[in-house]
């Protein structure tokens, strides 16, 4: 099969379009021929090596850990979904390997995909999705009436925690840029403050959901009531010192069961997934250039022929 692979750490230039072996399924595995691979701005920093303390890697190498495609083969022990069975997920950001022809995921991370709802788009969701609903849902877990943060709001993560904590009854603020205002009231929250030197004069929060990081964002959930969580998802830290919480990072985890409500959701257009760009798989580099660069809107996804 063909794959984007890294033989080290480095720019982009270290992808390599090349053959690697096709894997098989493992116990309770399902190997996917995939269809299109989404490109996460962890993906380039996992390609740098910013995480390389903590997550060696044996090279060479294939990053990506969003995919959708059709089920190829089933390991030993499963039995569902089948062969043949269009499906998206997340898979282990210790193992990854999504910028690639095929790939092998735990089955129970699997999410079958609506009949109106495309690969490109299906790509586009799974680590961002879950990120955001998880963050509300499994450990924010906040009271109905309450009053959160959400910093980058309209961002792919951020547009996800907005219809969870709305779903829950709860009363959310959005941090943005001026110009994602009226998009960021579209999504449902129910009052904006500007991300760059904005004033909260409200109540304090009763926790929040960041995904920007920085002073910006630390300014802001600096007005958190104390003993409530401050909960981050960005690789950019927030100043501890300022805060009246310690920061808490939230690390994403596989979950088919949930993103297959997710899909769903999209599918009827509940909430929208916007691409802003389709490249062919081997255009990796120029895809994670892009988001390095900055002022993406949307996600990136690469096609697999």
């Amino acid at each position: 099969m063909k794959a984007m692979r890294i033989h080290g750490h480095g720019g982009p230039e270290v992808l390599r379009y090349e053959e690697a072996d096709t894997p098989a399924p493992g116990p309770g595995q399902v190997l996917i021929r995939v269809a299109a691979a989404g490109v996460n701005p962890a993906d380039h920093k996992h390609r740098s090596g910013m995480f390389r303390d903590f997550l060696p890697y044996r090279f060479p190498h294939t990053i990506g850990y969003d995919v959708a495609g059709t089920i190829e083969a089933l390991g030993e022990g499963v039995r569902a979904p089948a062969v043949g069975t269009r499906v998206f997920a997340l898979l282990d950001p210790m193992t990854a390997g999504g910028y690639a022809e095929y790939v092998v995921t735990a089955a129970s991370g699997c999410a079958r995909l609506p009949d109106d709802l495309d690969f490109a788009t299906a790509a586009g969701m799974p680590c961002s999705a879950l990120t955001g609903t998880q963050m509300v849902e499994e450990h924010l877990r906040p009271a109905s009436g309450d009053t959160i943060l959400v910093t980058g709001a309209t961002g792919m993560v951020g547009r996800f925690a907005v219809r969870a904590a709305k779903a829950a009854g709860v009363r959310v603020v959005a941090a943005v840029r001026p110009a994602y205002a009226e998009e960021a009231h579209a999504l449902g929250a129910d009052a904006v403050v500007a991300l760059d030197g904005g004033k909260w004069g409200g109540e304090p929060f009763d926790g929040v959901i960041d995904t920007v990081g920085g002073a910006a964002a630390s300014a802001l959930a600096a007005s958190t009531r104390g003993g409530k969580r401050i909960l981050t998802a960005a690789t950019d830290p927030l100043d501890a010192a300022t805060l009246p919480a310690q920061p808490e990072f939230v690390a994403v985890h596989p979950d088919g069961t949930r993103l297959e409500r997710l899909g769903a959701d999209v599918a009827s257009r509940a909430i929208a997934v916007p691409i802003s760009a389709r490249l062919p798989l081997a255009e990796a580099g120029k895809a994670q250039a892009m988001l390095e660069a900055g002022g993406v809107r949307g996600k990136i996804v690469l096609i697999v022929d």
